[in-house]
């Protein structure tokens, strides 16, 4: 989940700046490495680092960059890509061919690839690879179409498809091509990851999502479609689609990933989960809480909308350290569990007492729930919590998880609560009743399928059903198997 920049405008004073404030705008999506690059007429320059971008690009590198007057700019937000961060996978990358190449190319890109050992003998001949980075098979193919077919639409189609079904990607990079750089954007054919443009003050600036629009005081004019390809060059800019196919955009970027002010297919992230929070309160109008509370930071939307629903007083009683780590990723749970200890702090004169509804985004492995935020609401003196969960119950993993094996399966909440059972055939008061158990809470209150459909539109509820945007051959055996006896109780 990274937060990927790009802007194109000659001649514009602030680029550097600008850049920086709208990739800043999208921080919250990685804290792990940082980087710009920025292109003029004579070439390429990156700068980049481990740590969130305020501790890598300070003043001395936009003021060094601004001075080479770009006409294009691109940045990363570096969600992590390996247990210990790597400045070498540090995005941007620049692509290196073994021969000589009319084109310079540096990319960064948010998305996740399967079976890249494959594309990568396959690029070997002609590439040199310097990373682990998925970014840079992505963008070896890429250049290397561009080499073949020229700097435009054709080359952005050969990519897609050579990618469809195995990769997601909001993909931006700059070319130079020996006399100017360009700006060039495109998204996979199922718009799974977010990507969104606008023109402000007559610079084009694409990012992973809207905040960065309206950090720099201006408006989102769309959100990419599928395979959309956006090129910016002294001849204009141009736009289109590439291949078509149905949207598959991810949910979960409305239900946890994304900034509450950003949009997410043309509604706002903030107003989508007080909506979910408000049919929680549909399919549960009866309540014992005396307050409502968040936990933070991603409950906060739904949170609003259980109170609202509920019509009970909605207190900030739960404190976000700002010490806290980013524990989403972290792959073993008993390290998850150590550190979510860090993460929060209560308010006793809030809490003493009171029989608390508590909201949140989504229980994935229930590790945040259950060595955090629900302890340190019941040390604060809460006799009772109900917990209100956003999102349904998990029992499938992420794809860019399956790496892992079968484990990244086994340890989601909602498997746990039945180990040696399956959950499939589970009414949601028994599923709501084993999580509240596993994670020590009175109640679980999780929402449905149907509500979440209603609320945030159609799409990839991979965690819930396995509507996965990876195509079956790609998927592995241990899933396969899982998915059919799921199948055989969703008949």
């Amino acid at each position: 989940m990274d937060g990927v920049v790009g802007l194109y405008g000659p001649g514009d004073k602030d680029l550097v700046n600008k850049t920086f404030l709208a990739t800043g705008a999208c921080q919250h999506r990685g804290k792990a490495s940082a980087g710009i690059a920025v292109g003029n007429s004579s070439g390429l320059y990156i700068h980049k680092g481990i740590g969130r971008i305020a501790e890598v690009i300070d003043y001395d590198v936009e003021r060094l960059f601004q001075g080479l007057e770009p006409e294009v700019a691109i940045a990363n937000i570096g969600y992590t890509k390996r247990r210990i961060a790597e400045k070498s996978n540090a995005e941007p990358l620049e692509i290196y061919p073994r021969a000589a190449s009319p084109f310079r190319m540096v990319v960064t890109m948010d998305g996740y690839l399967i079976g890249d050992r494959e594309l990568r003998e396959e690029l070997d001949p002609d590439y040199n690879i310097r990373t682990d980075n998925k970014t840079e098979i992505v963008g070896a193919l890429l250049h290397k179409y561009i080499t073949s077919q020229g700097l435009g639409f054709e080359a952005g189609r050969s990519l897609v498809d050579k990618l469809h079904g195995r990769a997601t990607f909001s993909l931006i990079a700059i070319v130079h091509d020996g006399r100017e750089s360009k700006l060039i954007a495109l998204t996979d054919d199922r718009a799974f990851e977010p990507l969104c443009f606008a023109v402000i003050d007559e610079t084009v600036v694409i990012s992973s999502e809207s905040c960065s629009h309206r950090r720099l005081n201006g408006f989102t004019d769309h959100e990419f479609e599928g395979a959309e390809m956006v090129i910016c060059s002294s001849a204009g800019i141009e736009r289109g689609r590439v291949r078509n196919e149905e949207a598959m955009p991810d949910i979960f970027q409305a239900v946890y990933y994304g900034n509450v002010g950003s949009l997410f297919r043309g509604k706002e992230i903030f107003q989508i989960r007080r909506e979910l929070g408000l049919s929680l309160v549909e399919q549960y109008p009866v309540s014992r809480a005396d307050v409502v509370i968040p936990n933070p930071e991603s409950g906060w939307g739904v949170t609003v909308g259980i109170a609202e629903g509920l019509r009970s007083p909605l207190y900030p009683a739960l404190i976000k350290l700002p010490q806290a780590v980013r524990t989403f990723q972290e792959g073993e749970r008993k390290t998850r569990s150590h550190e979510v200890g860090l993460k929060f702090g209560g308010v006793d004169s809030l809490l003493k007492g009171k029989r608390v509804a508590m909201g949140d985004d989504s229980i994935v492995r229930g590790s945040v729930s259950q060595g955090g935020s629900v302890w340190v609401v019941y040390n604060a003196g809460a006799s009772y919590i109900e917990f209100w969960v956003s999102y349904a119950p998990m029992v499938f993993p992420s794809f860019k998880e399956w790496h892992r094996g079968p484990d990244c399966m086994k340890e989601l909440a909602a498997r746990r609560a039945f180990e040696g059972d399956n959950p499939y055939d589970k009414g949601i008061d028994e599923v709501n009743s084993a999580v509240a158990r596993l994670i020590g809470v009175d109640e679980v209150r999780y929402n449905s399928l149907e509500h979440i459909r209603e609320v945030a539109g159609e799409g990839s509820f991979q965690a819930l059903d396995a509507t996965y945007p990876i195509e079956e051959r790609f998927w592995p055996d241990w899933l396969l198997a899982e998915v059919e006896i799921f199948s055989r109780f969703s008949r």
